[in-house]
């Protein structure tokens, strides 16, 4: 029995501001305990009443005989302390506050609540919420909720942080048919959170999917590794709410621009399993397809249709979600015209006309789903004169039960195809009005598979690194109190790591910088460093292809002029002489620290359209070597390293060496914040990469 079943399955159910006005919470939750059925023994708390709803009542817990394993409080936030002081001395270990007024209001109400969650943790209570709708458990039953609704009994689980989302979803589940085993409101999250329900759920047998509303996520890190564990059993299906903006946070470099909150919440979630929702919708339909279907080993679908739009339009959606329409084979498409009518197509998607009766769509689906080159059936219906809508229902119920490849129907329209729809859920078969919401739901289901089939935790790639000579170089520029890198010092770092790099020298002199050129041999670069000079393009900080002495010498005076023009304020201003680098494909790479989840691993098209493009991928390291992979293939550009119109190939293994370098760069150093390499040069395929600019900002020095 896991730890927080007692909110689940409690023996005895204490209910603190029991009430018999039925205006007041405490009086839905009491009722809805009541109505549900709830089998185990029910306190109602209320110093001012004898007897509510049939139940005796008690001024307090401590007038309670018996054990009582689960609290529900439900009265002023000012006297819930004292209220968790009776069920400390009572023995009562499992609080549910559904009381509001705490850290979402204001100041005082955060010192209430952190009041609260010290004293739970000092006395060994676990709390849900303050400031939720309740819970429920429909196979207990139990709904200690001040809902409207109880759920039809399921094998779905929900998490949610928002209570009205909620009672919304227990209404519109009961109109769609859709049964729910477990749901969890969980408000503030003071202590019981998303990462701990996940786990509860998980271990619940009567849970088959799981699925979550989150706005936000409090342990970036823990749950990454939890829903790990879990996806390998059990599909997560998420929707992020609030991350268009949140979370982003101003950044100097480009990589940290481009990496908002919404970048960090995919990532995550590609890098545990989890499958996100973009809609209440879409969260419960791939959760219903993926908890009643077997897993698809493929992505090729064979769509039967008794009319040719919606079959066009399954089609379409099928081809822009990835999905492939089936190759039927010569012996199939014999088969199928064997029976059909001359005007059918026994083509993919197969058309049995709209005079199709249940055992035309019995044969025509059964004969697509024996097909070797078939890993999935789309079954549309759409109401003529002749259809048998509840008969076909039957048959594919059967189809459904009888073969281990996932089938999904879609009976286009509403009045007269509701209760068919319904009685295919009922039995286990996704139905949908439309067809674009079966294909939807279908590619959730291979998405899922994929996730089955992957290893969540891969090795990590063997690289040969300098930490020592990265160690020395941060804590010397931490000596300086500085956060932002000259050029040869990322430079350096940089090359520490295995990242090929252009010679890069620092001259705080004419007669430096040209010395440094001689050296390094004509042509050279010249770029204005300073730690607080990021863009120096902007105000013309570089010059290229510098051929003489006498040119390093004018140009040196002249960035120098207009750096200080420029930025009066700025301190330690130098020059960078650079190798000049033979130009090549031009992408970005680098990395920034996102606050919730670690590091954001970027690569994407480069140059100074980088930020207006924004064709880019983020990955969470550490990644992969098949992740480095993915996040090029992802990219509108990727096929133009591939090569195109008579280019040769870019070298594409040297650029995922670079992707897996910086990974572990900032694996090893978290006080990396952000790290820019902007331009990146790919050359042809054999001939490597060069990491032209390279910036790097460190997190300040902690006092």
């Amino acid at each position: 029995m896991h730890e927080l079943d007692s909110f689940f399955v409690p023996k005895s159910i204490a209910v603190v501001g029991a009430s018999s006005n039925s205006k007041k919470v405490g009086n839905s939750v009491l009722v809805n305990l009541l109505e549900v059925g709830y089998p185990g023994k029910i306190y109602p708390i209320n110093p001012k009443s004898t007897e509510i709803a049939g139940v005796k009542t008690y001024s307090s817990v401590l007038d309670v005989e018996d054990e009582i394993e689960l609290g529900v409080i439900a009265i002023p936030a000012r006297f819930i302390k004292s209220t968790l002081e009776e069920f400390t001395e009572k023995g009562i270990k499992y609080a549910l506050i559904i009381t509001a007024g705490f850290k979402e209001t204001g100041v005082e109400g955060a010192r209430m609540e952190n009041e609260l969650i010290e004293y739970a943790s000092q006395n060994g209570i676990r709390m849900v919420g303050p400031n939720c709708l309740g819970l429920l458990d429909m196979n207990t039953p139990m709904n200690a909720s001040f809902s409207n609704q109880s759920a039809l009994q399921g094998n779905l689980a929900l998490i949610s942080q928002s209570g009205a989302l909620i009672t919304g979803i227990l209404d519109w589940t009961l109109n769609e048919g859709i049964g729910l085993s477990r749901i969890a409101s969980i408000g503030n999250k003071a202590d019981v959170n998303e990462v701990d329900m996940l786990v509860n759920f998980s271990e619940d047998k009567d849970t088959h999917a799981i699925m979550a509303y989150l706005e936000s996520i409090d342990d970036g890190p823990k749950f990454i590794e939890t829903a790990k564990n879990i996806t390998q059993n059990k599909p997560i299906i998420v929707i992020k709410s609030g991350s268009s903006a949140a979370g982003a946070r101003a950044a100097s470099s480009h990589t940290g621009s481009m990496a908002g909150s919404d970048s960090a919440y995919n990532a995550a979630f590609r890098k545990c399993g989890v499958l996100r929702a973009g809609s209440v919708e879409e969260l419960f339909d791939a959760a219903f397809t993926i908890s009643t279907q077997p897993l698809v080993s493929g992505k090729k679908i064979a769509i039967i249709t008794n009319a040719g739009g919606p079959g066009i339009i399954a089609t379409d959606e099928a081809e822009r979600l990835g999905l492939k329409l089936a190759d039927l084979s010569a012996d199939t498409q014999d088969e199928l015209r064997s029976f059909m009518a001359a005007a059918a197509s026994w083509h993919n998607p197969v058309d049995v006309l709209g005079t199709a009766m249940e055992d035309e769509y019995d044969r025509a689906t059964r004969i697509c789903l024996k097909d070797d080159d078939v890993d999935m059936a789309l079954v549309i219906l759409t109401p003529q004169k002749q259809t048998t809508p509840k008969e076909t229902a039957d048959k594919i119920i059967k189809i459904s039960q009888e073969f281990d490849k996932p089938i999904a129907a879609a009976y286009v329209g509403a009045h007269d195809l509701n209760d068919s729809i319904l009685y295919m859920k009922q039995n286990g078969v996704p139905a949908f009005p439309f067809p674009e919401r079966a294909i939807r739901a279908l590619r959730r289901l291979y998405d899922y598979s994929v996730i089955k089939e992957r290893n969540l935790n891969p090795p990590k790639p063997s690289l040969e690194v300098d930490k020592a000579k990265v160690r020395e170089i941060i804590d010397y520029v931490r000596t300086k109190n500085r956060v932002n890198l000259l050029g040869s010092e990322a430079n350096q770092i940089a090359k520490a790591y295995g990242i090929v790099a252009p010679i890069t020298e620092t001259a705080y002199t004419v007669e430096e910088a040209i010395n440094y050129a001689n050296q390094i041999g004509y042509p050279v670069v010249l770029k204005i460093t300073s730690p607080d000079i990021v863009h120096k393009t902007d105000f013309g900080g570089v010059v290229l292809n510098v051929k003489s002495d006498e040119e390093v010498e004018n140009h040196y005076h002249t960035i120098l002029s207009k750096a200080r023009e420029e930025y009066p304020d700025s301190g330690l201003l130098a020059i960078e002489v650079q190798e000049m680098s033979v130009p090549g494909k031009e992408l970005i790479v680098g990395a920034s620290q996102d606050p919730q989840f670690g590091h954001l691993v970027m690569i994407g098209l480069g140059g100074v359209y980088t930020n207006y493009f924004k064709d880019v991928a983020f990955e969470l390291a550490p990644v992969s070597e098949d992740e480095a992979g993915n996040m090029l293939q992802s990219l509108r550009t990727y096929p133009i390293l591939e090569g195109v119109r008579g280019d040769k190939p870019s070298d594409i293994n040297a650029v995922k060496d670079t992707i897996l370098r910086i990974s572990r760069l900032v694996e090893d150093f978290p006080e990396i914040l952000e790290m820019d390499v902007n331009p990146f040069f790919v050359f042809d395929k054999g001939n490597g990469i060069s990491a032209v600019d390279v910036k790097i900002t460190i997190s300040p020095t902690k006092e």
